[in-house]
């Protein structure tokens, strides 16, 4: 059920007070200081899906049209948050979340359920789309941006055959750079706009640790400086090199990037379908006959 609030700051918009977070006096004082501080038009209180631990996040939504750039936001959204501990938030515009759910993200799917609206400034909900549909198509993004990665990892092996180190390295950027994405739009709804490796791996940290931690020593910080060198450098420039011994490395790392991200898909696959048997289970009437 969904009220509207007289009086106070979230005047004229709209609470879920179905939602049983909104009895919590820390979430009523976060939503009438971000209401208070931003154009929101949704709010979603989700535990993360995908994530290896529960994680209480929300996820704030604004409209194209009040706010262009949503980076501006952080600044005044992590004065609102700051000293939490118990929630996270990220920020979206509507029209990418619907967006995402039209091509069938099984993030937003779970993470925009009805149930999880805690504040919808029109009253409705968003519409999570038909579950029999999504994993199709989740399945299909995800092998798409699979079989890119590995054409590129076969051009990584013609240039590696041919002793060219340096536009091996660039073609192995291109691989984790596909990977991270595919990874990051599967388990956070968003990927990172960004050809950094060390801004991927920061960007996932919260979600799929092993994926943070492909490079993690100061030896391997140092590789994959290389790495994200290797974009730039090879397109760029032409003094950028790099060793053999270091672009052997760079496949050790890509065949582990390949075994955590396949060892995430099928968990997420396994646990929507574990999900959707529990849900006909409850209502038979959900089973086509």
């Amino acid at each position: 059920m969904i009220l509207k609030m007289k009086g106070g700051i979230m005047r004229n918009k709209s609470l879920n007070f179905s939602h049983s977070a909104i009895k919590e006096e820390t979430v009523m004082r976060l939503l009438k200081r971000i209401t208070a501080a931003v154009p929101i038009q949704y709010i979603y209180l989700h535990n993360n899906f995908f994530a290896g631990k529960a994680v209480q996040e929300m996820l704030i939504m604004v409209s194209f049209k009040h706010v262009r750039i949503l980076n501006e936001l952080t600044p005044v959204l992590n004065i609102v948050f700051n000293g939490q501990t118990e929630f996270s938030y990220r920020v979206f515009h509507v029209h990418e979340v619907e967006r995402a759910l039209l091509e069938g993200s099984l993030f937003f799917y779970y993470a925009i359920a009805a149930q999880n609206c805690l504040f919808s400034k029109s009253g409705n909900f968003l519409e999570c789309g038909v579950a029999e549909l999504i994993a199709d198509r989740v399945s299909s993004a995800y092998q798409h941006e699979t079989s890119k990665a590995n054409k590129f990892l076969s051009g990584a092996n013609f240039y590696f055959k041919q002793q060219n180190f340096e536009h091996c390295a660039f073609m192995l950027h291109q691989v984790f750079d596909l990977m991270y994405r595919a990874i990051e739009i599967l388990v956070m709804g968003k990927d990172k706009k960004t050809h950094r490796i060390s801004a991927h791996q920061l960007y996932v940290k919260a979600y799929v640790k092993p994926l943070s931690e492909l490079f993690n020593d100061e030896k391997e910080l140092c590789l994959l400086h290389l790495l994200d060198e290797a974009y730039l450098a090879v397109r760029y420039e032409n003094n950028y090199t790099i060793s053999e011994p270091d672009v052997m490395r760079l496949f050790e790392k890509i065949d582990l990037l390949y075994c955590v991200s396949e060892q995430v898909y099928q968990g997420i696959m396994n646990n929507h379908f574990d999900q959707q048997v529990a849900r006909m289970s409850l209502n038979p009437k959900l089973v086509s006959p």
